[in-house]
């Protein structure tokens, strides 16, 4: 399976109600229903592997319902099983539990802060970016295990104690864990509020509203919009983070369905307007839908307010309603398309960058799961080669390249890697040199990622 830092969530307004499961009927009107019922009679009564199948009848059913719903046309019409179902709807809540805040674990197994969600638990205690978690009571993280010890904080109902280490002291804090939006962050740098919206989920827009009126409070003007990898989520959570800036009865976005009819979707003016003198987005790939409209909304609304900086966003300009079943599962179809406030369309274009700047080449290099048995040697050609190297070149050792070819001077470079790190150092990379290699790069990446992001430093200098 590919990986890649990214997450793509497309979907709107969202309609629930109960539908009975679809059976087969004895077919009476067309072709394609006889054909239909022939080949489910065939696969239930001849099929070899009929009465080797679990659950035949549903499982005939669930890939038939499946089928019906990949459509070449429209890769956002999606039947849910119901494993699926469940995660999509937890997605789309957006709420968690625990003490509020996304992390990475450092090279002593502690857990390190990347960004706080506002009004979390974390938030109201005074938790920072950058902080370093050590234990929590008794739980020590060396030793427990990071995802151990945030597993074990989402179980206490009481006050927990935090030990960390802020700007190389010691502190401790007690705090008690509860539930949060994990939608939105956000954290101060200078005079510039750098705010977070990782999906457009059932609280984004009053989590939005308490982060933007914070750095209104806090005499701040300026803000940074980090909309990367925000693949999207609730319309109307969409429209109310526009409402939060854009002036009052303001058109948000406009609404096109299948006849051609045209609905405006104006500014929720319960929504506090807060007036900002410079609103810089962060936008990428992975930018998409509620995301997309966002950015059309401020730019028609604000016009040389906003600056957009980063790369081309991903360019899904439609509508989804999902239908919930009666046993669980779900599907979304798409039931419009969603235009700018200028009446135009970005399905399938994106939003171009007003400043276009390129991420770091590690943190956009793709790469396949390595099985156990699995090894890379110099001097053959590998998919994974490209991710090897491009990552042993982000750490400083010398490779001569970064293509798909693993070459002798690259399986030189790996070998003191291993090294480095104590593992056998054969120059071959094997399943073990290749899981160090990940958690090293992340570790870099995350640790520096403030100082050495071309497209947040690029935001920031605009922002001031």
């Amino acid at each position: 399976m590919t990986k890649k830092y990214k997450w793509i969530l497309v979907i709107a307004c969202v309609i629930s109600f109960g539908a009975g499961m679809f059976l087969p009927q004895k077919a009476t009107s067309t072709d394609e229903q006889n054909k239909f019922d022939a080949i489910y009679s065939i696969l239930t009564k001849k099929w070899y592997y009929a009465n080797k199948t679990k659950n035949l009848d549903q499982t005939l059913m669930e890939q038939a319902i499946t089928g019906m719903t990949t459509l070449e046309k429209d890769p956002h019409t999606n039947y849910f099983n119901l494993k699926q179902s469940k995660q999509f709807a937890q997605t789309l809540e957006g709420s968690s539990s625990g003490l509020g805040f996304s992390y990475y674990v450092n090279g002593d197994g502690n857990i390190v802060i990347r960004s706080v969600f506002i009004d979390s638990a974390a938030d109201q205690a005074g938790l920072q970016q950058g902080d370093i978690i050590t234990a929590v009571n008794d739980q020590v993280c060396a030793k427990k295990g990071a995802d151990a010890v945030v597993k074990y904080i989402k179980k206490q109902t009481k006050k927990v104690t935090v030990h960390l280490i802020r700007n190389e002291k010691n502190k401790t804090t007690k705090i008690k864990p509860t539930a949060f939006d994990a939608s939105v962050t956000y954290r101060l740098s200078g005079h510039v509020a750098i705010i977070g919206i990782s999906s457009f989920s059932s609280h984004t827009g009053s989590s939005f509203e308490n982060a933007v009126e914070r750095a209104h409070k806090q005499g701040v003007s300026s803000i940074v919009l980090d909309l990367r990898n925000n693949g999207g989520g609730y319309l109307v959570a969409a429209q109310e983070v526009a409402s939060v800036l854009l002036p009052a009865h303001s058109v948000v976005f406009e609404e096109k369905d299948s006849q051609g009819k045209i609905t405006k979707t104006r500014t929720n003016d319960h929504f506090k307007q807060i007036k900002m003198d410079t609103i810089i987005v962060l936008q990428n790939e992975d930018t998409a839908s509620a995301s997309e409209v966002v950015i059309g909304a401020l730019k028609a609304g604000l016009g040389n307010k906003v600056t957009t900086v980063g790369t081309t966003t991903y360019g899904k300009g439609t509508e989804q309603t999902q239908v919930s079943f009666e046993d669980g599962t779900s599907m979304k179809y798409t039931v419009a398309e969603w235009l700018d406030p200028n009446g135009d369309s970005i399905n399938n274009k994106g939003w171009k960058p007003d400043v276009e700047v390129q991420p770091l080449d590690v943190t956009k290099v793709n790469y396949k799961e390595m099985k156990k048995t699995a090894t890379m040697k110099a001097d053959h050609v590998y998919t994974n080669a490209k991710a090897l190297q491009t990552y042993l070149k982000y750490l400083g050792y010398d490779v001569d390249r970064t293509d798909t070819y693993f070459s002798e001077q690259s399986a030189q470079a790996l070998k003191q890697f291993q090294r480095d790190h104590d593992l056998d150092a054969t120059g071959i990379c094997d399943k073990t040199t290749w899981d160090t290699l990940l958690e090293v790069i992340s570790q870099q990446v995350y640790a520096n990622e403030y100082s050495e992001d071309p497209q947040y430093v690029k935001a920031v200098q605009l922002a001031q």
